[in-house]
């Protein structure tokens, strides 16, 4: 019997050191937010200054009209946006557009809504919160096609 004790003793310490590291780790998360009457569809890249969409489909992650979502990392951005990929780029495009043929959207860059191409200044001055469509505060920030367009 002492030894089953012991046993599950050390079976719960182990449990409890690795689950602590884990959460110990935390998220670190950029607040998307869709203020538009759509539901659009987005993802990331960090192969910038190359912004050029995927050439196998992404997964797009869905924000709702008026609704926000996270882009999550678990290591700081400081240490994810280093050189020579110290900008990342993001793509809005309309969730049914998502659901053609992705060869066709790859090739008619015309169906990307937006692109943002921020860099950790610019994510810092947005306090970790990017907006679709761009807020006044995004205005001088990289994007296609320009702020105002």
């Amino acid at each position: 019997m002492k030894k089953a004790n012991i046993s599950f003793l050390i079976i719960t310490i182990l449990f409890f050191n690795v689950s602590c590291e884990w959460f110990a780790e935390g998220v670190y998360s950029i607040r998307i937010y869709n203020n538009s009457n759509d539901t659009v569809r987005y993802y990331e890249s960090y192969n910038y200054p190359d912004t050029s969409l995927s050439h196998n489909k992404p997964i797009l992650i869905g924000i709702n009209p008026q609704d926000y979502g996270f882009w999550d990392s678990k290591k700081e951005w400081k240490k994810v946006l280093v050189s020579p990929h110290d900008t990342a780029s993001i793509f809005f495009l309309r969730e049914r557009v998502y659901f053609d043929n992705w060869d066709e959207i790859k090739n008619e860059y015309h169906h990307v809504l937006k692109r943002y191409d921020l860099s950790l200044p610019d994510l810092q001055r947005l306090k970790w919160e990017v907006f679709y469509p761009p807020t006044e505060a995004m205005k001088d920030m990289k994007m296609y096609p320009p702020y105002g367009k």
